[in-house]
């Protein structure tokens, strides 16, 4: 069995998010993949975020048309920070048997050395890393971070290119300009219903 994950703050989730694994869940064959909202990020301490009911409510949303996807709120009821490896390893209590892959952007992975024990998430997982632009240079990204380690080589996914962010749609509702396109419209739906994002 094949079985992804996706972590992330999806403050709120998009539609480059959608594309990602929609992406991930073709090019690797998944069988199940793991959508998994952070409770809160190490490396994002300072960032306002929804409350977590909502950003797993939207997550929800967005995938519930998707085969394959479960979102989960694993890291949610967790206390303290989020960590991927802590996440990992109750998804591989779970399924023992089965051969995990971890996906993250391109901006991500510049950072993964910094990931809480990051050598033991390249041996658990096989690293799989969506470009998300035309100039990226990943390949000697890759070769940096496996140097010297016996691992899997990180797999480089091919996804639609989507210049939108989490931050762009924050802001963007922040200063009432339409987030049409950049989330589905059941997120954009549910955004205005509890008028998420809106400075006060």
């Amino acid at each position: 069995m094949k079985i992804g994950i996706m972590g992330g703050t999806f403050n709120p989730v998009h539609s480059g998010h959608i594309a990602f694994v929609r992406a991930f869940i073709d090019q690797i064959a998944l069988d199940l993949c793991y959508i998994i909202p952070a409770r809160r990020s190490p490396f994002r301490m300072n960032e306002p975020l929804a409350e977590d009911m909502h950003r797993l409510n939207m997550l929800q949303l967005a995938f519930e048309a998707i085969p394959c996807t479960i979102v989960s709120d694993i890291e949610i009821k967790r206390e303290g920070l989020s960590f991927t490896i802590d996440t990992v390893k109750d998804i591989q209590s779970q399924y023992p048997e089965a051969e995990l892959f971890l996906l993250i952007g391109e901006d991500q992975a510049h950072r993964f050395k910094e990931w809480k024990q990051w050598e033991d998430l390249l041996s658990r997982t096989q690293l799989c890393i969506v470009q998300r632009t035309e100039q990226a240079d990943l390949q000697e990204l890759i070769l940096q971070l496996i140097e010297g380690l016996t691992v899997k080589m990180p797999l480089i996914l091919k996804s639609p290119l989507f210049h939108v962010s989490s931050t762009l749609i924050r802001e963007s509702m922040s200063s009432n300009q339409s987030i049409s396109g950049y989330v589905p419209e059941s997120v954009e739906e549910y955004i205005h219903t509890h008028k998420l994002y809106i400075s006060t």
